[in-house]
Formats: C-alpha cells, structure tokens, sequence
C-alpha cells in the first residue's frame, strides 16, 4: 500500500551541470520505511489536475527524517520544471515507497553498474550495506561522460577509505587521457568496457558467487545484461 508524505524542502544543491541534490524533511508521517533501491512517486500539481512522476531515492533507509534524489533537471520537462521552480521551505507531496528493483541481504558480492542519476538508488544500496552484519566485497562501475560531470567522488573515497571491501571506478566515455592520481579512482570508456577489461577477468571463475546490480541508460545496460547473461 503507498503512502502519501507531505513534505517540505530543506536542500536544493546544483551537484553538477543540471543535476541536482533535493534533501525532502518529513512532516506527515514523520518517518519513511523503504529498501535501498526504491522509489518515490512525485505529485506534481498541474492545470487543475495532479501529474505523476518517479524518482528513485538516494538516501540509506536509515535515514528516517528525510530522504534525498538526485535529479537531472530536462528543460520543458514536467516533474524537472517543479523541482527546478521549488524553493527551500516549500511543501511537496509524494507516494510510495515503490518498486522491485532492491537490495538483497546476502553475503555475496556485489557489483553495481550505474550511468548518469542511476547512481540515485545505487548510492542508497551501498551506503545501506555499508550496515549491514554480513560483510561482501562491492564493486562500482559508474558511468558519466566528462570530469566536469563528476560528483560524490569525495563521498565515494570516504567510503572506500572506511570499508576495505569496497571498490570504485568512474567511468568517463569522454575523456581521452588521464593522470596517475585519477586513474585510482577514473577509467576510460563506457561502463561495461572498463568492467569488461578490469574486473572481469578476475571474477570470471567465481562470477556466480556475485549478484549485479544495474541502473541507468537503457543500451548500456542492455549491454552488460547480455554479457553477464554469455
């Protein structure tokens, strides 16, 4: 059954170029209970009527009070031209939480494939792990096109220096050349090449004791799904 939440805006951040980070505070009912992986239906007031949109959350599950998106706002787009035209303090109705598209609590190691905002729910799926008991190795393959497109490489190295099991790389399909201290955390190409030249070879025989998690531009996962699928 969805729920209906009010409420209100307490952070709008320009993360990069026209993604944004919008921070929602509770205020009916004060918490919210979802799996990493989630999402929430938007309630976008319109001409009289209600017009819905999808947003996957990107904050842990134990955040209670609040929830975060990551968002790239479209011009002329109906759910990107409301949160672009909010302003902090304004009220906001969502429903939900919704969706089959979450994290399993098992020890296996994981893999998880993002492209652009698909970063939204796999942020929340590995900060989420980050609690969990069970402790596996995690991997991050994340795709964006240029440097100037990059965020939550800080959040991303905080991790990787507090869990020794968890890897990442930003995968820049833009780029032609990198220095020696970005390619610790950079590589060259899309998603599913760097995966493909990096990782797999050294997962091949025990790539059935992983799960794959994949979000983000329909080819590239399309893409990796057929791999993985070989």
């Amino acid at each position: 059954m969805l729920i209906l939440y009010q409420t209100q805006l307490t952070k709008k951040i320009n993360l990069a170029g026209n993604v944004f980070l919008f921070e929602f505070s509770l205020i009916e009912p004060k918490e919210i209970s979802f799996l990493a992986g989630q999402y929430l239906i938007l309630l976008v007031p319109s001409k009289g009527e209600t017009i819905s949109r999808l947003y996957s959350i990107a904050s842990p599950p134990w955040q209670k009070n609040s929830f975060e998106l990551v968002v790239e706002l479209v011009d002329g787009g109906v759910g990107s031209t409301y949160l672009k035209n909010l302003k902090i303090g304004d009220k906001v109705l969502f429903k939900g939480p919704a969706g089959m598209f979450t994290l399993k609590q098992t020890s296996k190691n994981k893999v998880f494939f993002a492209t652009g905002t698909g970063i939204a729910p796999i942020r929340s799926m590995i900060m989420e792990s980050q609690k969990l008991e069970v402790k596996s190795q995690k991997f991050l393959f994340w795709g964006l096109r240029k440097k100037e497109d990059v965020y939550f490489l800080e959040e991303f190295k905080k991790i990787k220096e507090e869990d020794k099991n968890f890897e990442f790389k930003i995968c820049l399909s833009k780029e032609t050349s990198l220095s020696q201290v970005e390619s610790d955390f950079f590589s060259l190409g899309h998603v599913d090449y760097v995966f493909e030249k990096e990782l797999f070879p050294k997962i091949k025989k025990t790539i059935f004791d992983f799960e794959f998690y994949l979000c983000g531009g329909r080819g590239i996962v399309e893409s990796l799904r057929q791999f993985l699928l070989q």
